[in-house]
């Protein structure tokens, strides 16, 4: 996959004929993902390339009236779209086209910077100042051009119509085990920090990381979690929260004890996946006390897998 970012109002390089999946992107359930497969079988059908073009973040407007915060870093997003077999990938600043009309960026930035024949887009996709244009003047635009747009269905998640506002609302009411169904699990990318290692002195050693800026944090507590170290994957219990039983005050983090894994991973980054809240974040008496509720919920990890 090649992948453009546009900051500062480059141009997009792209010298061949595409069909655009056209989207925010947070997170990848399985709405994002037929977007995708879309724009990848309509590419195919019509000799063309695939490519998805997209925001480096979410639009200011939209964002605040978000109770919460995004679920992709940028770096994720990139790796999903990857994933998804994509061949370019465009990533824009949204302040670089939000004054844009929707006439200027479907024949300036769609069938003029990336060469545009087609497009792919959920439902409710919209675009130009103020989202004044929708589905409809997207396809009239392609269609009256000779090309073609497919629009994907609205998904129902439990009543609701599933999107990347519920699932972060999930995440921070710490339901992450009910999106495994419709999205990639909850994740958190980041660098191994230097902690007291109390862990360490009650033989279940941890790795302590910090939430990503801006990233959705889950609710508190112990969850049962994998992490990816390499190309390796091993079972591991999290605490989301600021240790109560050792600290006093602190900033909330997340404490991984890592099952069947031994090393110093000091410095390296490692990405723990969410999949089920065990229970609340809890202040034990003592260390002992500590230490064994650890082992409880590892063997529920355990379980969990198997």
């Amino acid at each position: 996959m090649l992948c453009y970012s546009l900051k500062n109002m480059q141009r997009c390089k792209i010298d061949e004929p595409t069909v655009v999946a056209l989207g925010a992107f947070d997170g990848a359930h399985i709405g994002h993902m037929s977007v995708f497969a879309s724009c990848a079988m309509l590419a195919r059908k019509m000799g063309v390339r695939s490519a998805v073009y997209t925001f480096s973040s979410i639009p200011r407007d939209f964002l605040s009236k978000q109770k919460s915060r995004l679920i992709f870093t940028l770096k994720e997003k990139i790796r999903a779209v990857r994933d998804a077999g994509i061949d370019y990938l465009c990533i824009e600043d949204f302040e670089n086209v939000e004054h844009l009309s929707g006439e200027e960026f479907l024949s300036s930035v769609l069938a003029g910077d990336l060469k545009a024949r087609g497009a792919c887009c959920g439902f409710n996709f919209r675009f130009g100042h103020g989202a004044s244009y929708g589905t409809d003047e997207l396809r009239e635009f392609f269609e009256n051009r000779g090309g073609c747009v497919n629009i994907c269905d609205k998904i129902l998640y439990e009543g609701n119509v599933l999107s990347s506002s519920l699932i972060r609302d999930l995440i921070e009411r710490g339901e992450v085990e009910k999106i495994i169904s419709v999205s990639r699990p909850y994740s958190v990318y980041s660098r191994v920090e230097h902690g007291k290692e109390l862990g360490r002195k009650i033989g279940l050693p941890t790795i302590n990381q910090l939430f990503p800026e801006g990233k959705v944090v889950p609710a508190d507590g112990v969850y049962i979690t994998e992490c990816e170290i390499g190309e390796d994957v091993y079972p591991s219990i999290t605490n989301v929260g600021v240790r109560p039983t050792v600290e006093s005050e602190g900033a909330r983090n997340m404490e991984t004890h890592i099952i069947g894994y031994e090393g110093n991973l000091y410095g390296s980054y490692v990405r723990v996946n969410f999949y089920k809240r065990l229970r609340d974040e809890i202040k034990f008496d003592s260390l002992e006390d500590l230490r064994a509720e650890i082992e409880r919920n590892k063997k529920s990890a355990i379980d969990y897998f198997k």
